[in-house]
């Protein structure tokens, strides 16, 4: 047998008026209400309040000058989930211009603070609107014309708790389509499932459509590359193109486990104290052809302040400081390293054998390690992080020569090297 479902109008008294845009506070018995005139001189929008008394609703009284300033719009309430917050859309003085997000804070009986501009991360000189926030994530959404986006009003997102909010991110599809999409209600504390309103299938009007956030499930291992032991407590953050960044730790076998908007390229650094970072990336073609997506596992090296490192396959042409190509795809690995660590400073360094004078062979690696600084200047790093230094065979890390003076090939290998060495992380 279907359940019984009792509808009743509201029977509110606001004569001559057009009303919209309601909101009902968590306790059920408060509500907000958009209400405007209908001849010309008083279309002017008012948020208006109107308790439930005895079962019935109050005649709605407009809100005070906190919300409603003559001579300007104010719109589309909006309590925040847990009650604590009011927040509506205004094109009062004192915004970014056009429609702004405002926000005060909500006292049990339904009187507000003063209204607070929710600032240049969130407001444009267009138009702001329709906000909805959820406590539980500490995400709001509203709706913008005011930044390029893939229609008129398109969702964005934010995170934040009334003082600091992050970048907006666009919603990306099913959220937003190639015309309006506005006004949002969560069917959970989450926002994952809920209702919105667009005209992407109509020729004039908003229509109401159910939609549902897709989530991909991104899970991998950090290692330490030398001892090949899982990293626990490393920080693994994600961010791409619309994503809301989010950071997680490690456990103890090193694995970390995230939820991300699925459609997405996706990019996960890895950072721990003491290791250099790494980026891993994942495409459009891999992110969609999974539900859930294994990554490869990442080790991160081990970092230590002025411990040189050699940098292999790093040849120079013959009695020269001129870089070979494969030289430039060993030192494209190091540019990876230092736009995946930015704060990074480093000592390119270049050794020799003692096959020649000392003052030829000081004056040769010092030449070779200045053209891999030339390198890196040429890829974009900055010179401020970058030093060179030749040393000639004034360090070796072999024997040049066997005992007996009998020459160790080997030996010389080894001590003709490129290094480098973190001076500073900070």
């Amino acid at each position: 047998m279907a359940d019984q479902v009792s509808v009743q109008k509201i029977d509110i008294d606001l004569k001559k008026m057009e009303t919209a845009a309601a909101t009902i506070h968590p306790n059920g018995e408060i509500m907000f209400l958009t209400a405007w005139g209908m001849d010309k001189e008083n279309q002017k929008r008012n948020i208006y309040i109107s308790k439930k008394e005895k079962g019935n609703w109050s005649s709605p009284v407009a809100m005070g000058s906190q919300v409603n300033l003559m001579g300007f719009n104010s719109m589309q309430p909006s309590v925040t989930r847990d009650g604590k917050y009011f927040i509506f859309s205004s094109d009062r003085p004192g915004g970014q211009g056009g429609y702004d997000l405002w926000y005060a804070v909500l006292r049990p009986d339904g009187t507000v603070g003063n209204a607070i501009n929710m600032g240049r991360k969130i407001n444009t000189p267009e138009d702001e609107q329709a906000a909805y926030y959820l406590p539980a994530t500490k995400k709001l959404l509203f709706s913008s014309n005011g930044r390029v986006g893939l229609g008129g009003f398109d969702f964005y997102e934010v995170a934040g708790d009334f003082v600091e909010w992050s970048e907006p991110v666009n919603m990306g599809y099913p959220f937003n389509s190639a015309k309006d999409d506005i006004y949002f209600a969560a069917l959970d504390d989450s926002g994952r499932e809920g209702y919105i309103s667009s005209d992407r299938e109509s020729v004039c009007c908003l229509e109401v459509f159910h939609v549902v956030r897709e989530y991909l499930s991104v899970q991998g291992t950090i290692m330490d590359c030398l001892t090949q032991k899982p990293l626990a407590g490393a920080t693994i953050t994600a961010v791409g193109t619309n994503i809301p960044q989010q950071s997680v730790q490690t456990n103890a076998d090193g694995v970390y486990t995230l939820q991300v908007g699925s459609n997405r390229d996706l990019q996960i650094h890895a950072e721990k104290d003491k290791y250099f970072a790494k980026n891993i990336s994942f495409n459009y073609a891999q992110l969609v052809n999974a539900d859930t997506l294994l990554s490869a596992e990442l080790c991160l090296e081990p970092m230590e302040i002025n411990k040189p490192i050699v940098l292999k396959n790093i040849l120079y042409e013959f009695d020269s400081a001129e870089l070979t190509e494969s030289s430039k795809v060993t030192l494209d690995t190091l540019f990876q390293v230092m736009i995946d660590n930015p704060k990074i400073k480093i000592e390119l360094s270049a050794h020799t054998d003692n096959i020649g004078t000392e003052t030829y062979n000081m004056d040769l690696s010092g030449k070779r390690a200045k053209s891999c600084v030339d390198y890196l200047l040429s890829k974009g790093i900055t010179e401020d992080r970058l030093t060179w230094k030749g040393y000639g065979f004034s360090k070796p890390v072999a024997p040049n020569q066997l005992k007996k003076g009998k020459d160790n090939p080997e030996g010389r290998a080894l001590n003709r090297r490129t290094e480098f060495k973190v001076l500073s992380d900070k």
